[in-house]
């Protein structure tokens, strides 16, 4: 878990959370969303702590991209709009490089995919999982490694679009650590994890 994270993140900017593996980024991500109580500290949401929210309404206002997409069996336009439709479908799939993937598909939207993706690379994953998060309308993005599996042009067209979204007025937490998607930051927050403290067996 994270420690002594402490962080003011801003409407229409871009924060990374970046820091060493284990340190607790995804799980502060986690807590942003209201999954899990943190075991100290607290999250604010305009005045209001995210415990105090009402879930539901909550998650309708975020756009929630894990390490590993979550896909469900069925087609491939079944998943894209499995959080809930797109305002843009063609934009999306073009912002996150997922047309390209679209255009090999045997049956396009329509080719049907096994439980958890089944049928897709795992670059192709991301790809869907990215069209998803950049082609929701809501107001809060969280990015958990957006950029993980992709080719050089296809990172620099997703982050990109993700300067895109902020500067429309989103809030993005980004967690990364690679230098293009710092690059893209308005704020870099590094993550540390709890200390441990091991005693010798007597």
């Amino acid at each position: 878990a994270p420690r002594d994270l402490n962080a003011v993140i801003e409407p229409g900017s871009v924060t990374v959370l970046t820091g060493r593996n284990g340190a607790g980024k995804s799980t502060a991500l986690q807590a942003i969303a209201g999954i899990g109580v943190p075991s100290s500290g607290r999250v604010i949401v305009d005045g209001v702590d995210v415990a105090d929210l009402e879930p539901a309404g909550w998650w309708t206002q975020l756009s929630w991209l894990p390490q590993r997409p979550v896909l469900v069996p069925g087609t491939v336009d079944d998943n894209l709009a499995l959080l809930g439709r797109l305002d843009d479908v063609e934009k999306a799939c073009a912002d996150s490089g997922f047309d390209a993937v679209l255009a090999e598909l045997p049956d396009g939207g329509s080719t049907v995919l096994g439980r958890g993706g089944v049928g897709l690379s795992l670059g192709q994953r991301q790809r869907l999982g990215l069209a998803r998060a950049l082609g929701s309308t809501a107001a809060v993005l969280l990015l958990d490694e957006p950029t993980a599996h992709l080719d050089a042009p296809t990172e620099r067209r997703v982050l990109r679009a993700i300067v895109e979204r902020a500067r429309a007025g989103a809030t993005v937490i980004v967690v990364g650590h690679r230098a293009p998607v710092l690059a893209v930051g308005d704020r870099i927050v590094e993550v540390a994890a709890e200390r441990t403290v091991r005693h010798a067996p007597a």
